[in-house]
């Protein structure tokens, strides 16, 4: 418990002790936090997701939209069907989505090679990494708290190998089965102007087809929102928890 707030979260399949569960969907994902949910007694909750796991928090409001209150998304993908959102994305991503879909097997055995050594080596990749985003994230990234809890993550992520990895990416990269357009849900779309991995036009984007969404672009933001700009949104979700506890 923290500044009022109740935080939990869960590996999904395949990374750290959460058994590999190879063909889920989006709403199946979602479904095992429905159960987790359950198991904490909670009627009601909010929902935060960050890159990778924004599309899974959508998929949450999508399947539980009674239960969950609200959704804050930070830097998180949108579903690549979306012409606004195809044109934005860079050649290297064009490339990694028609391998995911066409050619899987090639695309888990470069995920191997490409990965395989992460977890013995864990800051070598955080630093390739960083190499490809803004100045702020490289600074971020290489503070020693920062890149010791970062390769702790990346170990116990990674204990089981990359399948899990491989499989997560299937689910993401597959059509998404809702519609933006579909989620009734408030959702709050965290968004850094800097952001090098997820461009600032795929959150507008994203924005623009929720019938609830605010769009919070954060000028000095980047990937690492979550990090640097914390306090604003963990500000946000108290606000929006009170305001509902007294609808």
């Amino acid at each position: 418990l923290r500044d009022g707030l109740r935080w939990t979260t869960f590996d999904r399949p395949g990374y750290g002790e959460s058994d590999r569960q190879p063909g889920l969907t989006m709403t199946e994902v979602a479904a095992m936090g429905e159960v987790l949910v359950n198991r904490l007694g909670l009627d009601a909750f909010h929902v935060l997701g960050f890159s990778g796991g924004g599309p899974y928090a959508l998929a949450c409001a999508y399947a539980m939209p009674e239960r969950v209150r609200s959704v804050h998304l930070a830097g998180s993908p949108g579903p690549a069907e979306l012409p606004e959102i195809w044109s934005v994305l860079r050649r290297q991503d064009h490339a990694f989505f028609t391998l995911v879909r066409r050619a899987p097997w090639l695309f888990r055995a470069l995920l191997r090679l490409r990965m395989g050594g992460v977890r013995q080596k864990p800051e070598h990749f955080v630093a390739q990494l960083a190499a490809k985003m803004s100045a702020g994230d490289q600074s971020l990234l290489a503070a020693p708290d920062v890149l010791a809890k970062l390769c702790d993550d990346l170990r116990e992520a990674l204990r089981q190998g990359t399948a899990g990895m491989a499989d997560d990416f299937a689910v993401l990269n597959r059509p998404w089965p809702f519609r933006l357009e579909d989620i009734r849900v408030p959702v709050h779309i965290w968004q850094g102007a800097q952001d090098q991995v997820t461009s600032p036009q795929i959150g507008s984007a994203i924005a623009a087809h929720l019938p609830a969404a605010q769009f919070h672009l954060l000028e000095s933001g980047s990937h690492t929102l979550l990090l640097t700009h914390a306090t604003e949104i963990r500000t946000e979700i108290q606000d929006v928890s009170m305001f509902k506890s007294r609808c």
